[in-house]
C-alpha cells in the first residue's frame, strides 16, 4: 500500500497523488495449473510457483494469490485512466514471454490528493443547524429543569408543571436509563439483547477487519477449514431479537385490546403502528443524516473515499426506503444502512402481529388458528423457494461476499427478505400467548427440569447450527433436500432455545442465574439496544476505513479491536439515546397520551384543571 501521507504530503515541484491499483493475473488458455490442496495451508508440495499463485483463484475460502493491490504516488496531473494504462502497458511487456495475461484497473475514486475532500453541500449545513439546534434545545431543558428541581426543593407543596421541554432534559433521559424496576421479571429480556447484541458486535468487527487489507491471508482461510463452527454458520444471529420483539408485542397490546373501546378497527389497529413507527424514526432519521452528511468528512486515507463517500451518495438517493420501511426489498446496493434491513423486515412483522393480537383477544380460538397458519407459512415458504430455485440453504459468506457485503446476491434472495425469516418472530408471539394460559393455570417446573431441559435443548440447538459448517466443504455435492430443509431449520434455532427458556423463566424461574437476569447493568445496556443497532456498523465503518497499511490479524487482535470498537458504540449509543432516541420517545408517548386522556374527558364531559404553577413570589411567601 505504499505510504499515502507521504505521498499525498508532497507539494514541491508538483503536487503528490496516492493510487490504489488493482492487478489480476490471467492464466493462458490451455494450460492447466490445478493441484490437490491439502488441509495444511503451508503444505505446498512439489507444485511450481505458478500453481500455488494460480492454482486455487476460483476458491472462495481462499485469498486470491492472482489479485493484488499496488499503492502507486504519481503527480497530480495525471489521471486515474493515464496510470491504468501506463501499468498495464508494463505488465503486458513483461508477462507476454510467458503468455500471461494481466488485467490492471484503476478506480478514480481511488485516486487521491491531499485537498480533496468530500464537498460541503447546502444539506451539510442545514444538518449541522438541526444538529446543533437539538443540542440547544436539550441543553436548555435541562437547565430548566435544574429550575424545576431547584423551585420543587423550595417548595414541597407546589406542584411544577412540566413544559415541552422537560421531555428533552438530560436529566429526565439520564433517569429513564437509570430506572430499574428489580421485581419485573420482562428484565430478563434486557439480559438476552445485550448478550445478543454483543455476539452481533464481535461477527461485524471480524467482518469489518477482514475487508480491509490483511498481511496474513492464512488467518482467515484456517477459519473456514477449522472453525470455530459457530463464527462460520451465525448470520442468523437476529433472529433472538425477532422473537423477542415477538413475545413481548402481545404483553403490550393485549391489555389496550381487552378494554372497551368506542374506536373504529381501524383505528384501533393503526395506533400501535404509528406510535411504533414514529418512536422509532427520530433515532433513525438522524444516523441516515449523519452517514450521509457528517461520516464523510471525518476522515481520509486511501480506502477513506471508497467506504465512506459511497456510503453517503446511497443514503442521499435511497433514504425513502428506509422510510417506508421497504429497505428489504431493495437491491442491497442501494440500501441506505447496512442493518435497515432488520428495521424494515421488524415493522412489516409488527404489522401482521396487530392483527394477530387483535382477533386473538377478540376471539382466541379464531387467533390462535391465524397465528398457526403463519407460522405455518413462515416455515415453509423458506422450504419451498430454496428446493425450487436450487438455492444454498444457508447464507455463507465468503471472502469474495465479505471484501464487499453489497456484491452478495443472497443478500436479496435468502438473507433480507422478511418471508424468508419470519419465523422467530411469531414463534416468539405464539410464546406469549402459551405462556399466559400456562400462568393461568399455574404450570411448574422443577428446578431439575427447567435445566435439564435447558442442557439439553441447547446442546441440540447448537448441534444444529454448527451442521451448517458443510456447506463450507470444497466439492461437495448439492443435495437439494438437504438445503431446504436447513434454510428452514436454520431461523429456527435460535427460537427453539428462546422458548424452553422463556417458558422455564417465566413459570419457575432459573435459581442462582435469576441475579444475572435481574442485573440492572444489562438493564442499562439493554435500553441502549436500538441506538447500539443503529449505529455500531457505521462506527466500524468509520474507525476502520482510514487504514494506512495492511494489519496482521490474530485472535488477540480482532479480540481487542471489538472492545475497543464496542466501548466506542456503546458511547455513540448513549449520546443518541440521550439526544434523539429519549426525548421524542417520551414526546410520542405524551402526545398519544394526551390525545387518548382528551378524547377521554370530552366524551365524559369533565372539564380539564391545570395545576397552578409555583412563582418565585410563592416561594418568598413561604
Amino acid at each position: 500500500m505504499g505510504v499515502y501521507d507521504e505521498c499525498v504530503d508532497i507539494s514541491y515541484p508538483l503536487k503528490g497523488q496516492y493510487c490504489l491499483s488493482e492487478i489480476k493475473l490471467v492464466p493462458p488458455a490451455g494450460r492447466d495449473y490445478s493441484f490437490k490442496r491439502t488441509e495444511d495451508l503451508d503444505d505446498f508440495g512439489n507444485n511450481h510457483a505458478w500453481k500455488t499463485i494460480l492454482g486455487w483463484a476460483d476458491y472462495k475460502d481462499q485469498v486470491k494469490r492472482n489479485l493484488f493491490n499496488l499503492g502507486i504516488c504519481i503527480p497530480d496531473g495525471c489521471s486515474a485512466l493515464d496510470l491504468q494504462r501506463s501499468l498495464q502497458s508494463e505488465f503486458d511487456e513483461a508477462f507476454s514471454p510467458e503468455q500471461f495475461k494481466t488485467v490492471v484497473k484503476v478506480d478514480p475514486i481511488k485516486c487521491r490528493v491531499r485537498e480533496d475532500m468530500y464537498p460541503y453541500d447546502t444539506p451539510y449545513y442545514i444538518t449541522w443547524w438541526i444538529f446543533s439546534l437539538l443540542v440547544l434545545i436539550c441543553c436548555g431543558a435541562t437547565l430548566h429543569h435544574l429550575r424545576i428541581l431547584y423551585q420543587q426543593n423550595a417548595n414541597e407543596n407546589c406542584e411544577v408543571p412540566s413544559s415541552f421541554l422537560h421531555e428533552f432534559s438530560l436529566i429526565e433521559s439520564m433517569r429513564t436509563l437509570l430506572k430499574f424496576d428489580k421485581g419485573n421479571k420482562l428484565n430478563f429480556f434486557y439480559t438476552a439483547k445485550v448478550l445478543a447484541m454483543l455476539i452481533v458486535m464481535y461477527g461485524h468487527t471480524f467482518f469489518v477487519l477482514v475487508a480491509n487489507p490483511i498481511s496474513n491471508s492464512k488467518y482467515i482461510e484456517y477459519i473456514y477449514l477449522n472453525g470455530p463452527a459457530l463464527l462460520l454458520t451465525n448470520m442468523n444471529i437476529v433472529d433472538p431479537f425477532f422473537f423477542i420483539s415477538g413475545f413481548i408485542m402481545y404483553i403490550n397490546l393485549s391489555r389496550e385490546f381487552r378494554k372497551p373501546k368506542a374506536e373504529s378497527v381501524w383505528k384501533t389497529l393503526s395506533m400501535p403502528i404509528i406510535q411504533r413507527i414514529m418512536g422509532m424514526l427520530p433515532a433513525y432519521c438522524a444516523m441516515m443524516a449523519i452517514t450521509a452528511h457528517f461520516v464523510p468528512h471525518l476522515g481520509d486515507g486511501p480506502l477513506w473515499p471508497n467506504k465512506s463517500w459511497e456510503e453517503a451518495e446511497i443514503c442521499k438517493n435511497y433514504w425513502w426506503t428506509n422510510l417506508l420501511f421497504i429497505s428489504n426489498f431493495v437491491d442491497v446496493k442501494y440500501q441506505c444502512l447496512i442493518m435497515s434491513w432488520y428495521l424494515s423486515c421488524d415493522i412489516q412483522f409488527f404489522v401482521i402481529g396487530v392483527i394477530v393480537v387483535y382477533v386473538y383477544t377478540k376471539n382466541p380460538k379464531y387467533g390462535t388458528a391465524l397465528l398457526g397458519n403463519i407460522i405455518g407459512l413462515s416455515i415453509s415458504v423458506p422450504f419451498i423457494i430454496t428446493l425450487l430455485t436450487g438455492r444454498d440453504g444457508m447464507d455463507m459468506f465468503l471472502i469474495p461476499y465479505i471484501v464487499n457485503m453489497r456484491n452478495i446476491l443472497s443478500l436479496n434472495e435468502s438473507y433480507r427478505p422478511s418471508y424468508m425469516r419470519a419465523t422467530p418472530f411469531f414463534i416468539g408471539l405464539a410464546m406469549s400467548f402459551v405462556v399466559e394460559k400456562m400462568k393461568e393455570k399455574k404450570v411448574k417446573f422443577s428446578q431439575t427440569v427447567v435445566h435439564g431441559g435447558l442442557f439439553s435443548i441447547c446442546t441440540f440447538t447448537v448441534w444444529v447450527q454448527c451442521y451448517g459448517a458443510v456447506f463450507y466443504e470444497r466439492n461437495r455435492p448439492y443435495y437439494p433436500l438437504e438445503h431446504a430443509l436447513y434454510s428452514t431449520i436454520c431461523h429456527c434455532t435460535w427460537a427453539v432455545a428462546g422458548t424452553w427458556i422463556t417458558t422455564s423463566y417465566f413459570m419457575s424461574g432459573f435459581g442462582l442465574l435469576e441475579n444475572l437476569f435481574q442485573s440492572k447493568f444489562f438493564a442499562i445496556l439493554g435500553k441502549l439496544s436500538y441506538p447500539i443497532l443503529l449505529v455500531n456498523l457505521t462506527v466500524l465503518h468509520t474507525s476502520q476505513s482510514s487504514q494506512r497499511l495492511p494489519v496482521h490479524l490474530s485472535p488477540i487482535y480482532v479480540f481487542d479491536s471489538y472492545l475497543y470498537e464496542a466501548f466506542k458504540c456503546y458511547l455513540m449509543a448513549f449520546i443518541l439515546y440521550l439526544f434523539v432516541h429519549e426525548p421524542f420517545a417520551k414526546l410520542t408517548k405524551k402526545l398519544f397520551h394526551q390525545r387518548k386522556s382528551i378524547s377521554s374527558l370530552i366524551k365524559n364531559r369533565t372539564p380539564i384543571k391545570t395545576p397552578a404553577p409555583c412563582s418565585s413570589k410563592t416561594i418568598k411567601n413561604d
